[in-house]
């Protein structure tokens, strides 16, 4: 198929993280500047800190971070921000800088590139989306050198996989809204990758990995060089990446036991409690061989060879049930793991035209692959299910006699289609990136910078292997002409030419004419691109115009345009067409979507956006008998394209009352226009089961359609905490504060079950989306701008360093209590999403570092509290679930290296351990089951210990 042309071609603030001790921890204190800092931040336009200066171990110096435009000035702004080195991460997380983030309590329900997910549908196959706030990846900006980054799927996020990470210096996270200062999207708050630009020398790391279960291989090298040239005046800095995972596919014995027993959820027809876990679930519906799901002869199943056996259906033993324990039903599992190959490269060169002007110009290429095996084709339920009839040409003598004594000329068969090849996910994306602009200096207090950005994505998706129901239907449907020779019944009236008939009683051999017949690939080629004009100038009024100190004031002015256009397969955009063929579903006849997961339609778009903004910093009060008081406001006006114009702002305050003790708080109002897939898409069909009160578990069918009436929505964000610094604890840093983001007509979609329990709760809105025709459910949802999203909690740090033991040690404690995270329907009660898995109540980190000499040691704890499984809400034991309680756990890591210092440079080994005590993934920790068995929360590890070693040089 088409995917494995494309496999062949490859070659492989609001929360607070603010004090933490220099250069120990991956976050840096907001203090007061020195001199030096003070202007590094100023010539820095990227939302957070200053590049961090030189400093030893044993001399942490106090580092300003900002989190506005302004830069420093001597103005300490009040919203904070987390500075994560590199270093630091890869500590964590070896393989991926933007896994070691995901460990942060802020970054609660970001996807991951090992999710396990059933279909391309959800257009993030192998991509790591970062989610700040659990409000979604698409209220997390997301920035390059404090530039935007054009979008890598059609959701509108960023895929951190594509930044080169080997050249990545730190990481600054704004944690809270901060659209009056960069803009649309920044709802949640700003992430910003800061490239090392200012490299001099060579730097490479080569790692490997694998599991201790002996899979989940991993290859990660890095490639990073940079000099100056024309007397210091001209610098130019390269960077490669290359990435290769080996995949876990669905039918791999791994060692693992949830996996390989297949531990899910089962829906109870009709039950009360719905639901209850199992360890091993198996379909109630299907077998390898085929299983007859209807009639007199029903339990009957088939076995290799075309002899039957009567099923065994496990717990609770009954056929009604999609799902169940135990038997030998055929098993449910979706791959563990996917496949990734990823490569990735960085230019950039810049020279100082004058002492005043720098002109830059920069480019980025990044290809992944992404190929998880997925599952096998399931015909089941009333949409999929086979009808064989009484002069079908390969039915057994047996099965005949038995149908002409019960007096019946038809029954309903199901299969798990292991002879069809697997179903594979696929993703390739190709990101093209270039940036040229400049910066400089007006006099010694006025600074400027200008830039162009142009940005594309090419996006290749597909479900390959997939059946296409006409085809599938026809060659079920096999009779005998009259010359005595087996062909598709419809052919017999000349449809469906080169139909190829199958048998279908019993686990059939290998036949490629069959699954080129029956199967086809459903894909779509996306293509994003992003042009983008910023200029800002920055400063302050001078001592003509102070109050404490000098007014600090930026402006800037950013055109943005954004298109998509997507083309798609030849057979999605069609209809099923049933004419002539005997036994297909006639729910779908007529339908969309010839495919039963993944059927996208071909769309194009686009829009622009025209902002402009003033921020103002005023220090009010400096060393007064009340301390030292700082208020910062910002105003910013955008118009889109789509929906108008509409204003944001922000206003906010940093007290310190001492050299010890300081408070601050925000209020601001932030905004997120509609993105392009929730304008323009005009639908996307997708299938599976869901549990419908009064009727069971219905085959369903949901169509998610674009919206052009959507508004943009709009975030009202509040912060306020206090910070501390013992004098009495030198070293000692600690900070609590609180947050809440309430954001009013929110861009979004339902699930299907809140669509149906939100209908029978009597909201007639919800209710017209669903349709029940002959057993089978049709769902039809829009993005729409939701009454209300909420979330409020609080965020707790505290680090410390000092000398042990001969060496430098230090801790840093990261705690978050979430308190609200709900959303409103217009016509329904609130839904309450805290203590899902998705939005824990408790989350923390614990990280230890002590390093002496060569060498250096770093342990890192991580505890998700205790959750509870559900969709949209947490499901109530006894009425949804028989018990959906999962319990905390603690994950821990541990990194050593040592440093040879061989010659002159740096020549470092490490060996990393992940998840050092094999701690599996809790029961009840996985996805709701509908068409599959065990698709996984991505807030747990799924792999197990897992063990790196490599080597890093700089000279």
């Amino acid at each position: 198929m088409y995917h494995d042309r494309v496999r062949r071609s490859l070659a492989q603030g609001t929360a607070l993280f603010t004090l933490v001790v220099a250069g120990a921890f991956p976050a840096q204190a907001q203090q007061a500047p020195s001199t030096a800092t003070a202007a590094a931040a100023q010539d820095d336009p990227a939302p957070a800190a200053p590049q961090t200066p030189a400093v030893s171990d044993a001399e942490a110096a106090d580092i300003v971070v900002t989190g506005s435009r302004i830069g420093a000035s001597g103005f300490n702004a009040p919203t904070p921000v987390t500075v994560a080195s590199s270093e630091k991460l890869r500590e964590a997380a070896p393989g991926n800088l933007a896994d070691g983030l995901n460990q942060l309590p802020v970054f609660a329900g970001s996807i991951k590139s090992s999710n396990s997910l059933p279909t391309a549908a959800n257009r993030n196959i192998g991509q790591n989306l970062l989610n700040l706030r659990a409000l979604g990846p698409t209220r997390t900006l997301v920035l390059l050198n404090g530039q935007r980054m054009v979008a890598n799927n059609v959701l509108g996020s960023v895929d951190i996989n594509v930044i080169p990470q080997g050249l990545v210096s730190r990481v600054d996270v704004v944690t809270g809204g901060a659209s009056a200062a960069y803009g649309s999207d920044a709802v949640a708050g700003v992430v910003n990758f800061v490239l090392d630009t200012t490299l001099d020398g060579f730097k490479a790391e080569l790692q490997g990995g694998i599991s201790t279960y002996g899979d989940a291989r991993q290859f990660y090298g890095s490639f990073a060089y940079g000099r100056s040239f024309a007397s210091d005046r001209g610098r130019i800095v390269l960077g490669f990446d290359a990435f290769d995972q080996k995949g876990i596919g669905p039918l791999k014995e791994t060692g693992r036991d949830f996996f390989d027993n297949g531990e899910g959820t089962i829906v109870i027809p009709n039950g009360r409690p719905r639901q209850f876990n199992a360890r091993q679930v198996r379909s109630g519906q299907a077998t390898y061989g085929g299983l007859i799901v209807s009639g007199p002869l029903v339990g009957t199943e088939f076995l290799t060879g075309g002899g039957t056996a009567v099923h065994d259906y496990g717990s609770p033993g009954a056929s009604n049930y999609a799902w169940v324990n135990g038997g030998n039903g055929a098993k449910g599992n979706l791959g563990l793991l996917p496949a990734q190959q990823r490569l990735s490269g960085y230019a950039r060169a810049e020279f100082d035209v004058t002492d005043t002007l720098t002109v830059f110009a920069d480019g980025l290429y990044a290809r992944s692959h992404t190929d998880q095996e997925a599952f096998y084709n399931y015909a089941t339920t009333a949409v999929a299910q086979y009808t064989i009839y009484r002069d079908n040409a390969y039915l057994p003598a047996a099965i005949a006699a038995r149908m002409d004594a019960a007096g019946i000329t038809e029954f309903k068969l199901g299969r798990a289609e292991s002879e069809l090849p697997l179903v594979h996910n696929v993703a390739t994306t190709n990101v093209y990136r270039t940036s040229v602009g400049l910066r400089g200096a007006i006099d010694d207090t006025w600074k400027y910078d200008a830039a162009y950005t142009f940005g594309q994505t090419n996006q290749y998706m597909a479900n390959t292997n997939l059946s296409v129901t006409r085809n599938a239907y026809a060659a079920a449907d096999a009779v005998r002409n009259t010359a005595g020779q087996i062909v598709c019944r419809s052919t017999l009236a000349g449809l469906d030419p080169g139909c190829t008939p199958r048998n279908l009683f019993g686990v059939q051999p290998v036949d490629q004419a069959i699954s080129d017949y029956v199967t086809d690939d459903s894909f779509l080629n996306l293509r994003l691109r992003q042009q983008v004009f910023s200029a800002n100038i920055r400063g302050n009024l001078g001592d003509n115009f102070q109050i404490a100190g000098p007014i600090a004031v930026a402006a800037g002015f950013e055109y943005r345009k954004e298109s998509a256009f997507q083309t798609v397969d030849a057979i999605s955009p069609t209809a099923n067409n049933f004419a002539g063929v005997r036994g297909a579903p006639a729910a779908i006849n007529g339908v969309q979507g010839p495919f039963r997961f993944f059927n996208p339609l071909p769309f194009s778009g686009r829009y622009d956006i025209k902002e402009a903004y003033l921020e103002v910093g005023l220090p009010v009060l400096k060393d007064s008998a009340i301390g030292s008081l700082d208020l910062n406001g910002a105003i910013r006006h955008a118009r889109y394209s789509t929906s108008g114009g509409v204003t944001t702002w922000k206003a906010g305050g940093s007290w310190a009352l001492t050299d010890a003790l300081r408070l601050r708080g925000t209020l601001s109002r932030d905004v997120r226009a509609p993105n392009l897939q929730e304008l323009f898409n005009p639908g996307l069909k997708t299938s599976g089961n869901v549990s419908y009160p009064g009727q069971g578990t219905l085959p369903t069918t949901t169509f998610l359609r674009g919206n052009l009436g959507l508004a943009p929505e709009k975030a009202r964000t509040l912060t306020g905490g206090v910070v501390y610094k013992p004098p009495f604890v030198p070293g000692l840093q600690a900070s609590l504060d609180y947050y809440s983001i309430r954001v009013k007509d929110a861009i979004g979609f339902f699930s299907e079950e809140r669509i149906i329990r939100e209908c029978f709760d009597g909201n007639q809105a919800q209710c017209a989306q669903l349709t029940v025709t002959g057993g089978t459910l049709t769902v039809n949802r829009g993005y729409v701008n939701l009454s209300q999203q909420a979330v409020a909690g609080l965020d707790f740090e505290m680090s410390y360093r000092t000398d042990l033991a001969g060496g430098v040690f230090g801790y840093r404690i990261v705690a978050n209590h979430a308190l609200k995270n709900e959303s409103v329907t217009p016509g329904s009660a609130p839904t309450i999403a805290l203590g899902l898995s998705s939005a824990p109540k408790w989350g923390g980190l614990l990280q230890v570092d002590w390093k002496k000499g060569p060498l250096g040691v770093f342990v890192q704890e991580r505890y998700l509290g205790p959750a509870r499984q559900g969709v949209d809400t947490p499901w109530i034991d006894g009425v949804d679930i028989a018990d959906g309680r999962i319990p905390h756990v603690f994950y821990t890591n541990l990194n050593v290296n040592y440093d040879l210092g061989l010659t002159s440079g740096k020549q470092q080994l490490f060996v990393s351990v992940q998840n050092l005590f094999d701690r599996r993934i809790p029961f009840g920790a996985f996805g709701v089951s509908s068409s599959f068995a065990s698709s996984y929360n991505a807030a747990y590890d799924v792999i197990g210990r897992y063990i790196t070693a490599g080597v890093r040089v700089s000279f």
